[in-house]
C-alpha cells in the first residue's frame, strides 16, 4: 500500500507569510477612468489604503493582463496554461430559481438582446440556475461536462450569433414549475451550493473572473415565522465562507437585482400561498450588496443587464493585485470596512469594500488552498507552471518545474526582493487515491539582477518522483504565501 510522498526538495518548514513587517492582506482591484475604461499604468505610490478607518502601508502592486500562452513544446513537457486555457472569464448566471415568473422572461430577453449585439464573445459564458437549484450550461466553460452545454456552431462565427436559438432551446428544457417542497431556507442553501460549484469551475481559469448574477437575491436571515425550528436563521456564515472562497480564486460577483422590474422580495410562484409567506426572507438586496462588497464586484448597476455584463467583461481583461501591511492586532474577528483610493484625478478604484478579519493559525490559509487545488477536476492556473518529465539512468524519474516569477509577489526590503512559496506533490495510484507529501515552504531572496533573471527565466526546482510504476499521475501544487495565488500541474505517471 502506497504511503505519502516524501519531498526531495530541500525546503523549509511551513511558516506564516508574515515575515515582512506584518501580515500582508491581498486583494484584486480594477482601475477605471471617467469613461469606465481600464487604466493599465497604475503605480503603487498612487494608492491609498484605509482599513477600519486607519491608513495602511501598501506592500506591492502587480498588473495582471494575461495572454494565452502556447501549449507544451514536447512529449515530456507540460503546462497548466495549455491550449485549452483562457486568460480570464465572465459568466452570466441567469437565476431562474430566485426570480418571479414575470421577471424571468424580462431578464432572459435582456440577456438575449445583449448577446446578439455583444462586441466580443471571447471568454464569455452563460449558465442558468434552474428551478431545482442546479447549474445548466447554455454556453459552458472549457471542459464543462454538466447538464446543458449546448455545442457552439462548427464554423468560426462567435457563439453569440446563435444565442437566441440557444436561449430558446435551453429555456424550453428548464421551464418547469418549482417543486413545492423547496422552501426559502432550502432554496437559499441550494443557491449557495450552485454558486460554490460555479466558483470551482471558474477557479481553473487564471486572472480575474466575474459572475454577473441576475437574480432577486436570497436572504441574509429568516425570521422565526419562516423557520422550521421557530428560531431566526442567519445565513451570514454561509455568505462569508463562500465569499472567501470566491475571493481566493479572484472571482467577483456583479449582482443585477430584478426586483425593481416587478417582483417583490421573493418570487410568487406557489398558488394559494400569500406573497408575504413566500418572501425570500430578510434583506435579500443586502445579500447582493454584501457579495459584491466582499468579492470586489460592482453594486451600482441600476439593474441594467447589458451595461453590467459589458463592464464585467472589460474589468476581467485587466486588473491588479494589491498587497498591504496589516498589523497583528488587525485580526480581531470583526467586520472591517475597506477603502482603496487613487490620488490620480479621474481614476476610480473598484475593489472589495469589506472583509471579516478572522484570525488564522500560521499556514492555515495555505493548507486549505492547497487541499482545494488537489480536489479540483483540473489544474489551477493563477500561478503559471511548466514541467518537464526527466527519466534518470537508474529508472527513476524527476520533474524539472519552472514557476512563472511574474505571478509571484516579491516584497522589496532594502536591496533585496523577498517572497515565500509553499509546495506539495501528490501521486495518484491506479485506483485514483491520492497520496500527498507534506507541505513545505521555500523562502525567496533576490538581488536586482537575480530578480530580473527570475522574471525572464522563471523560478526553477527539481522534484524527485517516487519509484515504482503504479502511479497513474502526479500533481504538483505551488502556493504564493504572500499574494495567496495558487497553481497546480498534473503529469501522467512514467511509462
Amino acid at each position: 500500500m502506497k504511503t505519502g510522498i516524501a519531498f526531495a526538495l530541500a525546503l523549509l518548514p511551513l511558516i506564516a507569510a508574515a515575515q515582512y513587517g506584518g501580515e500582508v492582506q491581498t486583494l484584486s482591484l480594477v482601475a477605471l477612468d471617467s469613461h469606465g475604461q481600464p487604466v493599465d499604468d497604475l503605480t503603487l505610490d498612487e494608492l491609498v489604503v484605509t482599513d477600519a478607518g486607519k491608513n495602511r502601508k501598501p506592500a506591492f502592486l502587480r498588473h495582471i493582463d494575461r495572454r494565452l500562452t502556447a501549449g507544451p513544446a514536447g512529449p515530456n513537457e507540460f503546462s497548466n496554461r495549455g491550449g485549452a486555457s483562457v486568460p480570464h472569464a465572465t459568466v452570466i448566471l441567469l437565476d431562474l430559481m430566485n426570480q418571479s415568473f414575470d421577471t424571468r422572461g424580462v431578464a432572459a430577453n435582456q440577456v438575449t438582446r445583449y448577446l446578439q449585439s455583444a462586441e466580443s464573445s471571447d471568454f464569455l459564458y452563460l449558465y442558468f440556475l434552474t428551478l431545482e437549484g442546479k447549474l445548466y450550461a447554455v454556453r459552458g466553460l472549457p471542459g464543462y461536462e454538466g447538464v446543458g452545454a449546448f455545442p457552439a456552431a462548427e464554423d468560426d462565427k462567435p457563439w453569440t450569433r446563435n444565442s437566441k436559438a440557444m436561449m430558446d432551446g435551453a429555456l424550453r428544457e428548464v421551464a418547469r414549475i418549482r417543486p413545492l417542497d423547496i422552501d426559502v431556507a432550502a432554496r437559499t442553501q441550494l443557491t449557495y451550493g450552485a454558486l460554490e460549484k460555479l466558483g470551482g469551475l471558474m477557479s481553473e481559469t487564471p486572472g480575474r473572473k466575474n459572475i454577473v448574477w441576475i437574480t432577486d437575491g436570497v436572504p441574509i436571515t429568516l425570521g422565526p415565522i419562516r423557520s422550521d425550528t421557530g428560531n431566526v436563521v442567519d445565513f451570514t456564515p454561509l455568505l462569508r465562507q463562500l465569499s472567501l472562497s470566491l475571493e481566493r480564486s479572484q472571482i467577483a460577483i456583479y449582482p443585477v437585482p430584478q426586483i425593481m422590474l416587478g417582483s417583490t422580495d421573493g418570487p410568487p410562484d406557489v398558488p394559494g400561498v400569500p406573497q408575504t409567506s413566500q418572501s425570500s426572507g430578510v434583506l435579500s438586496a443586502d445579500t447582493l450588496s454584501e457579495f459584491a462588497g466582499l468579492t470586489g464586484g460592482r453594486t451600482d448597476t441600476g439593474g441594467d443587464i447589458a451595461a453590467t455584463v459589458s463592464q464585467a467583461q472589460r474589468d476581467a481583461r485587466t486588473s491588479y493585485e494589491l498587497g498591504y501591511y496589516a498589523p497583528d492586532e488587525n485580526w480581531d474577528g470583526r467586520f472591517h470596512k475597506l477603502r482603496i483610493a487613487c490620488t490620480r484625478k479621474g481614476v476610480r478604484i473598484q475593489a472589495k469594500t469589506s472583509y471579516y478579519a478572522w484570525a488564522e493559525e500560521p499556514g492555515a490559509y495555505a493548507l486549505q488552498a492547497i487541499r482545494d487545488a488537489l480536489e479540483r477536476r483540473g489544474d489551477a492556473a493563477e500561478v503559471g507552471i511548466r514541467a518537464t518529465l526527466v527519466k534518470t539512468g537508474d529508472g527513476a524519474s524527476k520533474l524539472r518545474v519552472v514557476i512563472e516569477a511574474k505571478d509571484i509577489a516579491l516584497l522589496r526590503e532594502a536591496d533585496r526582493y523577498k517572497g515565500q512559496l509553499s509546495f506539495l506533490l501528490s501521486g495518484s495510484d491506479a485506483s485514483g487515491a491520492a497520496h500527498p507529501s507534506p507541505v513545505r515552504s521555500a523562502a525567496l531572496s533576490y538581488g536586482v539582477q537575480e530578480r530580473d533573471r527570475a522574471l525572464t527565466e522563471g523560478i526553477e526546482y527539481t522534484v524527485e518522483l517516487p519509484p515504482g510504476d503504479g502511479w497513474s499521475s502526479f500533481r504538483f501544487v505551488v502556493f504564493d504565501d504572500i499574494s495567496r495565488a495558487i497553481g497546480s500541474i498534473t503529469i501522467p505517471g512514467a511509462k
